[in-house]
């Protein structure tokens, strides 16, 4: 990345309100609140790497299975969705702390480690290309 390190340096200290957002893991006690469900990264956040759509999409899907199961009683479909949902979202969230001190390192021989695997993965992922090309 050092090729843009001074184009991104000279954008952060030119735009007026420059926005950083720490690496988060989404917990609530509870994802409803009267007739209000939340779904997806807003109920619970479970990855760096574009989870939360197929979590939304998913809890969806089991809202509304519940809805159909619970005619009449939205509170009990909404815990029977949560209770459902979590058995899947408890490990998923557990797994993010650890992929984001890999993937996010805060000293340098941690960022150089993780430079290292990325070009090691990289040339990996290039060999087999060109190996599996028909010639």
């Amino acid at each position: 990345m050092a090729w843009r390190a001074p184009e991104l340096v000279a954008a952060f200290l030119d735009h007026p309100a420059p926005f950083f957002d720490s690496l988060t893991t989404v917990r609530v006690p509870s994802w409803s609140r009267g007739r209000v469900v939340l779904l997806g990264d807003a109920a619970a956040a479970t990855a760096l790497l574009g989870d939360g759509s197929s979590m939304a999409m998913a809890g969806a899907y089991a809202l509304a299975e519940e809805l159909a199961a619970h005619p009449g009683d939205h509170a009990r479909a909404f815990a029977a969705h949560e209770t459902r949902l979590r058995r899947e979202v408890g490990p998923r969230q557990r797994r993010v702390g650890l992929l984001a001190r890999l993937m996010v390192p805060r000293t340098r021989p941690g960022l150089a480690m993780r430079n290292a695997v990325g070009r090691a993965v990289g040339r990996t992922n290039r060999t087999a290309s060109r190996e599996a090309t028909p010639r």
